[in-house]
């Protein structure tokens, strides 16, 4: 934990990342685009850090409502600072688990950004959002991928768990949901993280100079080798990919 910095259960070792995750916008962009067709105009975001995919949804100004939540004290003043001002959103400091007494199956979509794998207990945490999905409503989940690449990386920033489709299916066994849509992305990034993470063993977190260097990596991945990626997979389906989305539509009773 750096100077400043407030010790909390949600950050989990991503505390530093409340100065640095405005880094990547093309990544921003790119996450957006994967799960913007299966938004309605209610949206609910869980787990919004400090509100680097909110600010992009936000920007469409295509909702009716955004609720945007985030039980970290390190990230939530930011998030609400974020969203101050947005018309038709608001900033809540909750888990999902605690919204569903005042808005169970209220929100068309209900999304989270690379925040299931932080979750010890998933499933309870999907039964939650689904809760908070009104029927015919999309759930929407994008994880990191391939438990091959599950490292101390991984470990240090609080992931449980790296999923891959067999892990998602197994996961909605039971719930009353069909799949739309099940895909990995990021082909590229397979590689770049099994050498950083697999090979070098980097850990970022160790000093000032290593968090710089990993940080300009990943800046230059976003800026100039994202855009490549995404249009490249936005025409070819990948078999793998450092990422995956999951898509849940809930069914009507």
């Amino acid at each position: 934990m750096q100077p400043g910095q407030i010790d909390d259960t949600y950050a989990k070792g991503m505390a530093h990342w409340s100065e640095t995750e405005d880094a990547t916008p093309a990544l921003s962009q790119w996450q957006y685009s994967l799960f913007r067709p299966y938004l309605g105009s209610k949206l609910l975001e869980i787990g919004a850090g400090i509100g680097r995919i909110t600010r992009v949804v936000a920007a469409a100004r295509a909702h009716e409502e955004l609720v945007a939540t985030e039980p970290s004290p390190n990230f939530f003043g930011a998030l609400r600072d974020r969203v101050q001002g947005v018309p038709k959103s608001i900033a809540l400091q909750a888990t999902a688990e605690a919204l569903v007494p005042d808005y169970r199956e209220h929100f068309d979509s209900v999304y989270s950004v690379h925040v299931m794998e932080h979750i010890e207990h998933d499933r309870p945490f999907l039964e939650s959002m689904l809760d908070l999905t009104r029927p015919g409503g999309n759930v929407i989940i994008l994880v990191p991928a391939l438990p091959f690449l599950y490292s101390d990386l991984d470990v240090n920033i609080g992931h449980y768990r790296r999923y891959n489709k067999k892990m998602m299916r197994a996961l909605i066994q039971g719930l009353p949901v069909d799949v739309r849509h099940l895909a990995y992305n990021n082909l590229l990034g397979v590689l770049g993280s099994f050498y950083f993470s697999k090979i070098r063993k980097v850990n970022y977190q160790k000093d000032e100079a290593s968090k710089q260097q990993f940080m300009g990596v990943y800046r230059f991945f976003s800026e100039y080798v994202v855009p490549g990626i995404q249009l490249f997979e936005r025409f070819v389906p990948v078999p793998v990919g450092l990422n995956l989305t999951l898509v849940l539509t809930k069914r009507s009773a």
